[in-house]
């Protein structure tokens, strides 16, 4: 490029002197389509950055010709701040963002070509499921089976495939109109004609508010490059080389989107400076991703877009990275070794010059509780014995719900923690109030928002004055502001109502008034709502405790508006609600150094892109994780895989990996089997501190003394068809009728009866083979009864389970009164123990073995089994006696069997 001031033209030794090979053969690839394969904790940023530099150093490029895109505002202002240090203030003249953010540049610009006013609103999460309300309360549909969350879901599937609402129309009701009041459904069987109608009623009140949600953004975008040529290769002309981070994230429109930038549709490769009969060729074009990451699938990610970028782009190359400079070996290993079960992916092996590392500590609680205290007495132990700060640990788990046992573990060990996840600033009520006010400011037509202000604070203005004003809005298909400005023309509303709604559209004049009297003073602004709506004034006079926080959150939203002006050149109004209104989730974590003396908290989702030294992968549990709706799926099992991938590398130093043989689901205590997903780990990575909990040690002892339940180290093939639990019972029956226990406080569960059933009071006891039972003691604790082998009645010595930090005993001997007895003494496996899928079986329904061999079965093999029909085998695992095989059975769904126990023939 030409001598510029602000640009630091770096020598190209300085741009690739510290790389590794595969990233200086990144960073200096010359062709039209390069994706860089970059696994985790590999240095992806490092290479793309220095790949921009080198685009204009030594391919001489100017800035304003490069197109960076990140997923979130967080990662793209890494990426600046990056750039600013390597090539200087030049960096600041490139287009680095989101998506989103492109995608509002390019429509604020060009976007009234396809009818939308450059001031349009971008409605957030919160403001889409209000409107979708709306619609349903006009055409009576019931949202409580069609739940505004729901409806917007499909929505977004279809803008995600960039499916328009007319499409989605004319396959479903064909007969409806956007902008029809009255619609009928009929006997409502198929719930598409319902979504399809919400679909296009929802785009219609978004283009008569000049608004639009996080998907259009995309979506109209496309919809621009595709209907407007000019402005197309406008675009193609300005934008010559094109950066995509997280290409595994991406979905169908976004994949569209840069293909539509790029222009690679309407041109053969060529050298993206050359331009010919006034076009421009196709601009270059480097994606960075890793599919062993996809995890987004539920959001619309496609991974087919990252696996079949070769085919998409034929003269593209592919770059592996796969030198780590986050994790240690063990931890790589572990990872290398699970993603490994996952088919159709690009082969990649992480490996890392750190060192092997410390082995990965595993341990299996009694209960979803106990998992927490023990996670809870390492933490302290870390922190207080071996000085780690708490910023440096995270604990991660599957999903929110598991939040709850672990965030009482460490309140019970006063371990400050902080949860990433709960409400998010711009979600708050007070902050998204003085933001309706703005966006109501900026754009009369926003109904959504000028609704939803009405009333806040309250003017005597409740659901009858709203919906007078929406009758006759609707009636003259006008927007609510235009309802309330000819409010003198509404028949039937009470002076007192009147009154109230001019106060209102006058304080709103005035408002818009001073806004654009101070546009570019967004502080201000904000300031001036605050005092004139009377919202300040009224928390300040509140005598509710919470308000008080309300109004720290009021006075941080115009701190943030403060330093918005600060950072920003030609600052405005309606810029600073577009960055607010782009705020992705991540962008809300916690920064370096941020509540730096606290344990985190997280989703694996959200964890994605962080790192900690010390990290506690929770809940490894099959129905935990990998989650229950993914058993019978295998592209599921396969992102439940990759999210394993993912939490696994997020740790640098030290991973635990846990789990709770009895888990709470749906209001009643679940057995679980250890997660598949440990089985995938080599043994010899994993330090077991404890490797079965108290019933499966009882299990063993039980198999070691000659006595087999038929509960096997895997799938016993069998479901929660087969169980025959009682309610609020754990009790199995064994060669005979089951056994339930109760004691004075609770139900028991685990009872093994050996002949007729056993009741037992107040201490956990049964009749016969070691009965097993949990119950509730006098002090609400957990405990546990061992039993002894007897020929009369033997009473369970169940350890008590006090609050943290009391001893605990798992197994024990009972006292019998009866003079022969035998201790039922527990043994410790040198395996992995697990328990049944179910939430329990009679014995005498389990099969003896079937003399099966695993050698004999092979992948593509077809089987019959007894209950689930035809199958075909899809993977096997010799594990020699306790061998498994994972069987499709098409519509019945994919199956793990226990090959010994299955009732299955090999055809």
């Amino acid at each position: 490029m030409p001598q510029d001031v602000d640009f630091i033209a770096r020598p190209p030794q300085e741009l690739i002197g510290d790389l590794n090979e595969q990233q200086a053969q990144a960073v200096q690839y010359r062709g039209p389509a390069l994706l860089i394969g970059a696994g985790a904790g590999s240095g992806k940023t490092r290479v793309l950055t220095r790949r921009i530099a080198w685009i204009l150093t030594q391919f001489g490029a100017w800035p304003s010709q490069v197109l960076a895109i990140t997923f979130t505002n967080k990662a793209a202002a890494e990426m600046r701040e990056r750039l600013g240090a390597l090539i200087g203030g030049v960096a600041d003249r490139m287009w680095v963002s989101t998506f989103h953010s492109a995608c509002v540049r390019i429509l604020r610009r060009d976007g009234e070509q396809i009818g939308l006013k450059s001031g349009f609103t971008i409605y957030d999460t919160a403001d889409c499921e209000r409107l979708i309300k709306l619609v349903c309360a006009d055409f009576n549909i019931d949202i409580k089976r069609f739940t505004p969350r729901s409806i917007l879901a499909r929505i977004s599937d279809y803008k995600n495939q960039l499916t328009d609402a007319s499409t989605a129309l004319a396959q479903y009701a064909p007969d409806f109109k956007p902008g029809m009041r009255h619609y009928s459904f009929g006997q409502i069987g198929d719930p598409e004609p319902v979504y399809a109608v919400v679909y296009a009623e929802y785009q219609y009140r978004l283009a008569l508010a000049n608004a639009v949600d996080f998907d259009d953004l995309i979506v109209r975008t496309v919809e621009l490059l595709r209907t407007q040529p000019h402005v197309a290769e406008y675009y193609r002309h300005k934008f010559r080389y094109i950066l995509v981070d997280e290409y595994q994230d991406t979905n169908h429109a976004q994949y569209v989107l840069v293909r539509e930038l790029a222009g690679v549709d309407a041109h053969e490769p060529s050298d993206p400076m050359a331009t010919e009969a006034g076009k421009s060729g196709p601009a270059w074009v480097t994606v960075v991703g890793d599919s062993d990451q996809s995890i987004y699938a539920f959001r619309g990610a496609d991974i087919r877009n990252i696996q079949d970028f070769e085919k998409d782009f034929p003269d593209a190359r592919t770059i592996m990275l796969e030198q780590n400079y986050r994790s240690t070996q063990t931890i790589l290993d572990a990872a290398n070794a699970v993603i490994a079960h996952n088919s159709a992916r690009k082969p990649k092996k992480l490996w890392t010059a750190l060192g092997e590392g410390d082995k990965i500590i595993g341990y299996a609680a009694d209960t979803a509780q106990l998992e927490a205290h023990w996670i809870a007495q390492q933490i302290l132990h870390l922190h207080e014995e071996k000085g780690l700060p708490y910023s440096d640990m995270a604990i991660m788990y599957r999903a929110n719900a598991q939040s709850r046992s672990l965030e009482e573990g460490l309140i019970q060990a006063h371990i400050p923690y902080q949860l990433i996840g709960g409400t998010k600033f711009y979600e708050r009520r007070e902050v998204k109030d003085a933001i309706a006010y703005l966006q109501a400011i900026v754009n009369p037509a926003d109904d959504i928002n000028m609704r939803r202000i009405l009333n806040v604070p309250k003017r005597g203005l409740g659901t009858r004055a709203e919906s007078q004003l929406t009758l006759f809005a609707n009636e003259h298909n006008q927007t609510f502001w235009w309802a309330i400005e000819q409010l003198e023309d509404i028949e039937g509303m009470s002076a007192r109502t009147a009154n109230a709604v001019r106060a209102f559209r006058e304080l709103m004049t005035s408002l818009r008034t001073f806004a654009g009297e101070h546009d570019s003073k967004p502080s201000e602004i904000v300031a001036q709502v605050l005092e004139q709506s009377h919202m300040l004034e009224l928390l300040r006079k509140s005598e509710d405790p919470q308000d008080e926080s309300r109004v720290e959150n009021l006075s941080q939203l115009q701190s943030v508006a403060a330093e918005f002006e600060q950072n920003t050149p030609d600052t405005t109004l309606a810029g600073f609600l577009e960055t607010t209104a782009l705020v992705a989730d991540s962008d809300q974590l916690p920064g370096e150094g941020h509540d730096s003396g606290k344990v985190t908290l997280m989703t694996l989702h959200t964890a994605k892109g962080l790192e900690y030294p010390i990290v506690f992968l929770t809940g490894m549990e099959q129905g935990t994780f990998p989650h229950s709706r993914a058993m019978e799926n295998m592209d599921e099992l396969s992102e439940e895989r990759r999210l394993a991938y993912v939490g696994i590398t997020r740790a640098k130093r030290r991973l635990y990996l846990t789990r709770a043989a009895v888990r709470a689901q749906w209001g009643r205590q679940s057995e679980m089997m250890p997660s598949q997903f440990l089985d995938e780990i080599p043994d010899s990575l994993i330090d077991w501190k404890r490797r079965e909990a108290g019933m499966e040690r009882m299990r063993s002892g039980w198999r070691n003394d000659g006595f087999d339940d038929g509960f096997s180290d895997e799938f016993g093939g069998w479901d929660d068809g087969d169980s025959d639990y009682g309610a609020g019972s754990y009790g199995r029956s064994s060669y005979g009728s089951s056994g339930r226990s109760r004691t004075s406080s609770g139900s028991a569960f685990g009872s093994h009866a050996y002949g007729s059933s056993g009741t037992a009071s107040n201490a956990a006891a049964g009749t016969g083979w070691g009965s097993a039972a949990t119950f509730k003691s006098s002090s609400g604790q957990t405990a546990y009864g061992s039993g002894s082998y007897s020929s009369g009645r033997s009473r369970g010595s169940g350890s008590s389970t006090g609050a943290y930090g009391a001893h605990r005993s798992h197994g024990g001997s009972s006292s019998s009164r009866s003079s022969a007895s035998r201790s039922g003494a527990v043994h410790t496996r040198h395996t992995t123990a697990k328990t049944p899928q179910s939430q329990g079986m009679p014995i005498s329904q389990i099969a003896a073995d079937n003399d099966l061999n695993i050698a004999d079965f092979h992948v593509g093999d077809r089987i019959t089994h007894d209950r689930f029909g035809l199958g075909k085998v899809v993977q096997t695992q010799d594990k020699g006696k306790n061998s498994v095989i994972t069987v499709d059975f098409g519509s019945t769904g994919v199956k793990r069997l226990m090959l010994r126990l299955a009732p299955i023939e090999k055809l």
